[in-house]
Order: structure tokens, then sequence, then C-alpha cells
């Protein structure tokens, strides 16, 4: 049988204050990380782009072509007139310019060779967006991947093929289908 450790008295208390020493010296000195898990920062395709430099779209889905210009007020028109656009259009403009700024593709590392297959060969939704000044970019969509929750797109000019989430092409395709 093994004999009881014998401890002094006095160093259960210096522990005690020492460990708690310790605690309290992380606690006063440590920094917190900020709150959340990392700070937001645009990833979409117009990322590089403010979205009010857009100054006019064009949406197209098959046969069904839509453009809209912005006016100097900020509002959104049709292109061919100079009434202003429903409220439920405008705001399909602005989120659909909201999720190409903010939302990141979920990969780029696909082949372009595979246009048919993905869909993208025609495509089966276009959005051109134009900036103030100079510059236009045109993502082009095609089908959604096998889960459904992604779509390929492809950006005009670039070899590459995105999967991109499929709520950024479904805030455009009611700009199509409207006349």
């Amino acid at each position: 049988m093994v004999a009881p450790a014998r401890v002094k008295a006095w160093r259960w208390p210096a522990a005690a204050a020492l460990a708690a020493g310790f605690v309290a010296v992380l606690a006063f000195h440590g920094e917190r990380p900020e709150p959340g898990l990392a700070r937001f920062a645009p990833a979409g395709l117009l990322a590089d782009w403010p979205v009010e430099q857009v100054s006019s779209l064009e949406v197209s889905a098959g046969t069904l072509h839509r453009s809209f210009r912005r006016d100097p007020g900020g509002g959104w028109l049709a292109d061919a007139g100079s009434a202003p656009l429903a409220l439920a259009l405008v705001e399909h403009i602005e989120t659909g310019l909201k999720l190409l700024h903010n939302s990141a593709p979920q990969r780029t590392d696909l082949v372009s060779e595979q246009l048919e297959e993905f869909g993208l060969m025609p495509p089966r939704l276009t959005v051109t967006a134009h900036r103030f000044g100079s510059g236009a970019m045109t993502i082009e969509f095609g089908g959604a991947n096998p889960l459904g929750l992604e779509r390929y797109a492809r950006v005009v000019g670039r070899p590459e093929i995105l999967l991109m989430p499929a709520f950024v092409a479904d805030a455009w395709e009611p700009l199509a289908a409207t006349r």
C-alpha cells in the first residue's frame, strides 16, 4: 500500500493564489477577437464596382431581353421609356446588384471546354452591367449543379467557369421575364 502524500498546509493556499493570479493576468492582459467569425468583405463578381456606379443593365433569358438605365436621381428606368419602374422591379435590380457585389463564387476551377454540359452554350440567363464612365461586365448563368443549390456561370472574356449560389441568378430571372 502506498503511503499518503504529505503536503504542507501552506502550499495549498499558495497554489490557489498562484492559479488565481494566472487567470487574472490572462483575463486582464489578453485580447478578445472581434465579434463574429471574420470581418465581411465583398467578394462577388462586381466587388470592385460600387453598386451606385452601375449606370445601365441588360438582362436576357432566351428570347426575352430587357434593358434598364439609372436616372440622375438614382432610380431605375426601362430603357425604352422615361417612366420610373415599378417598386418591385427596382427591388429586384437592387437585390441582384448587391448579390453580384457581395456573393463570392463557390468554385472557380472548372474548365471551359464543357460549356454545353454546364448549360452555358447558349446561356440560360445573361446579365450585363455597365458602369458610369467606362467598363462593362457580362455574366452568363447556365444550369444548376446536381444538388440545385448553385448555378454554373462565367464572365465573358475570362476562361474559367464559376459555380455561383443559385440565389444570385434567381434574383435576375423575374427582370427578364416581365414586360
